[in-house]
């Protein structure tokens, strides 16, 4: 589609208006990275993005096809301190009422039917945290994790990342130096 950048002249006899001043010519912005044009290299600001909130998020999933049962499930939750609550899904609260972490169905949309989960069966748990939280990111990321490991020993599972893949020593410490980051931005 065509678009024509001057307005249609107008017809009445009104007297055409003022021109407006002149503007520089617009330029293509620079390369990504690059300085803006008369600004010295020094001086070029760094593009810090300061993040308010960051989600962590894990899974543990049943090997292969497998299907956990329901009852199976919620008592393993119970067991690691995880209590059914807002959202449909669980809980890991804190002694003032917040959730450090919630448990997630991995089927969409991610809550549970507590009145028939028993009944059910589950591939897997979606584990994620908002930090901050009550604690300190750190301090959840830890609670997370220990609560991920033992979700898997308890149901014969497999932890993973968000991404599905098992979660690596290598990929919890880059999650761990991220989050780390994160703490210290905080204010």
């Amino acid at each position: 589609m065509m678009v024509n950048a001057d307005p249609m002249p107008s017809l009445s006899a009104a007297p055409a208006p003022a021109p407006a001043p002149a503007e520089p010519p617009i330029e293509s912005p620079p390369a990504a990275g690059a300085p803006k044009p008369g600004t010295p290299k020094a001086e070029t600001p760094k593009a810090e993005k300061i993040e308010l909130q960051k989600i962590v998020t894990v899974r543990v999933c049943a090997p292969g096809e497998e299907h956990w049962p329901g009852a199976q499930l919620l008592e393993a939750l119970e067991l690691h301190g995880l209590a059914f609550g807002r959202y449909q899904v669980f809980h890991r609260k804190h002694s003032d009422g917040r959730s450090l972490f919630c448990v997630a169905s991995l089927i969409e949309p991610g809550t549970f039917d507590i009145a028939v989960m028993a009944d059910q069966e589950f591939r897997g748990v979606t584990m994620f945290a908002v930090l901050p939280g009550p604690i300190a990111p750190l301090e959840t990321l830890d609670e997370l994790y220990a609560t991920a490991r033992g979700l898997a020993e308890a149901l014969s599972g497999v932890v993973q990342d968000a991404k599905g893949m098992p979660l690596s020593m290598q990929r919890a410490a880059a999650v761990r130096d991220d989050v780390a980051r994160f703490q210290a931005s905080l204010p």
